[in-house]
């Protein structure tokens, strides 16, 4: 087996070391099974070469000194390296002062380092080769659920061998619960022990399969029930996650039944433009679909959006939707399912009551761990399916065959802004100008008033001209033909320059990032003016 404890970003928290690591830790054992770090904010780099690490890196701290490791060991664990095994490397996380992780890796005293570690950049490989050697680790403050999760996802992990084997060993009186398997890797064959504890520890072991050391694996058992009599981990594996009654909140989908899978569909903004407004943002609106098929049971479907979505969403033979959610930044409308269909939307731009807004772009980082815990507290479990790119034209949920349904009770037309409701941004702009309020201005406008504008000031033409030109794009410049009302969303990309013929008055509103010139004095009022 060949692995190697990766480091992350710049900044370290004590979540992020303390999960980064246990998370690599894992892939390492189960060579070729990736699970990514729990947190986006990770490690900084940890490991450059173990020579060059030690005592360069704070709050990190990377030792080869036997002793050391033993102590770390003995504070972390209560426990002696097994008998013929010594201390090869420690590598330690502190935040503040405290202690967030510690690793220690032990191997045969008759071993040499070098054989088994290889420092590169940003990582420290480890090959046992012929050894069978033992890292156990610590991580304070983990999360119990995200523990668990790791867990649960190893257990069920192929590889090109065979899955992880829940099996107990006889130990020091006891039975202790661990995950056994045999992993191939870079040719050789490899036997995997994983054994874990409460407080955040793992016990882990590699060797070659028919050489592993059995004894050493008997002895540091031993030493851990004789350490810890009364630990929960150690004794019994963990059990399959509780699934709770969904709850009432109104952020989640009252009236849900208990039978159900949660299918997250993650997308900062559609694929296919509309031009159409759904909401007052001024923000562009675009259409993502999503076809749903046979599942093992029915699902809720949880749509993550940042932008205006039109989720469009289409079934096929032996789909069974429970419930959608349908939550982002902007507003997210549902289209293609019936009107019975349980749902609920929020966002955001709801306003300072509406409910909390969750988002993860992949199912790792800190933002998709806080997504777990919302949709646990919503829903009384975890998400099943996390989807967050295509293979096609749609997001697929489960196995889709036959043709593609939608139902015509919730079309593009029930989701749009109704005619009496004024669009924000360009929408809002160009209805102003359908009801006659607005006009293009042409370019002679334009340029009659920068010639004014400039003669004002006592400038070049051409040289005030260029200072103010962002202002003056011929998609930009409206000319005010009546009093009204500006609308919502006109910053950034959507605000625009309105021209104020004499005796116009300037627009009421919300005013944005907009310019108003004046004809009467050649006067610039709002963003970009003198």
């Amino acid at each position: 087996m060949h692995s190697r404890l990766l480091a992350g970003t710049s900044q370290a928290g004590g979540a992020s070391a303390k999960i980064l690591v246990f998370i690599v830790l894992a892939a390492a054992a189960w060579g070729g099974y990736r699970i990514y770090s729990f947190y986006q904010n990770s490690v900084a780099p940890v490991v450059a070469g173990v020579s060059k690490l030690a005592g360069s890196l704070n709050p990190y701290k990377v030792t080869q000194d036997p002793a050391e490791v033993a102590q770390w060991l003995q504070q972390s664990f209560n426990l002696a390296p097994p008998q013929g095994y010594t201390g090869a490397l420690g590598l330690g996380v502190n935040l503040l002062g405290q202690k967030q992780m510690q690793l220690m890796a032990l191997i045969p005293q008759n071993a040499r380092p070098q054989e088994i570690f290889e420092g590169g950049r940003n990582e420290i490989r480890f090959n046992p080769g012929k050894h069978t050697i033992f890292v156990a680790a610590q991580f304070n403050q983990s999360d119990p659920d995200e523990m668990r999760e790791v867990i649960t996802k190893l257990a069920a992990a192929q590889t090109q061998t065979e899955p992880l084997e829940k099996i107990l060993i006889d130990a020091g009186g006891k039975k202790v619960a661990a995950l056994r398997g045999v992993s191939q890797s870079y040719g050789a064959w490899n036997t995997v022990v994983f054994v874990f504890l409460d407080e955040g520890r793992v016990f882990f072991s590699v060797g070659p399969k028919g050489a592993y050391d059995e004894r050493a694996l008997q002895a540091a058992l031993t030493g851990l029930v004789v350490a810890h009599p009364a630990n929960e981990l150690l004794y019994q594996h963990p059990k399959p996650e509780e699934i709770a009654v969904p709850s009432s909140d109104p952020c989640g989908i009252p009236g849900l039944s208990n039978d159900f899978d949660v299918v997250a569909v993650s997308a900062s903004r559609g694929s296919t433009p509309l031009d159409v407004a759904i909401d007052l943002s001024g923000h562009d609106v675009a259409q993502e679909e999503v076809v749903v098929g046979s599942t093992p049971k029915p699902v809720v479907l949880l749509l993550m959006g940042y932008d205006p979505i039109v989720w469009n969403i289409g079934r096929t033979e032996g789909a069974r939707i429970a419930g959608v959610l349908a939550q982002g930044v902007y507003r997210q409308a549902v289209t293609g399912l019936p009107s019975h269909t349980l749902m609920t939307s929020y966002s955001t731009a709801d306003g300072p009551n509406a409910c909390r807004y969750f988002r993860a772009e992949r199912p790792e980082g800190g933002e998709y761990s806080a997504v777990q815990r919302r949709v646990k507290e919503l829903f009384g479990r975890r998400i099943g399916t996390f989807l967050h790119a295509k293979g096609g034209k749609h997001f697929a949920v489960g196995e889709i065959s036959g043709e593609i349904v939608y139902s015509p009770d919730t079309n593009l037309q029930s989701v749009a802004l109704p005619e009496n409701v004024m669009p924000g941004g360009k929408f809002g702009i160009q209805r102003l100008v359908k009801e006659g309020a607005l006009r293009p201005a042409t370019n002679e406008e334009v340029a009659t008033w920068v010639k004014g504008a400039a003669a004002r000031l006592g400038q070049p033409e051409e040289s005030y001209r260029r200072r103010i030109d962002s202002r003056l794009s011929n998609d930009m410049v409206y000319v005010v033909l009546k009093p009204f009302d500006l609308p919502e969303g006109l910053a950034g990309a959507n605000a625009r320059t309105f021209i104020l013929p004499s005796g116009a008055a300037r627009p009421g509103g919300p005013q944005g990032h907009c310019t108003f010139l004046q004809m009467e004095g050649f006067q610039c009022y709002g963003v970009g003016c003198d």
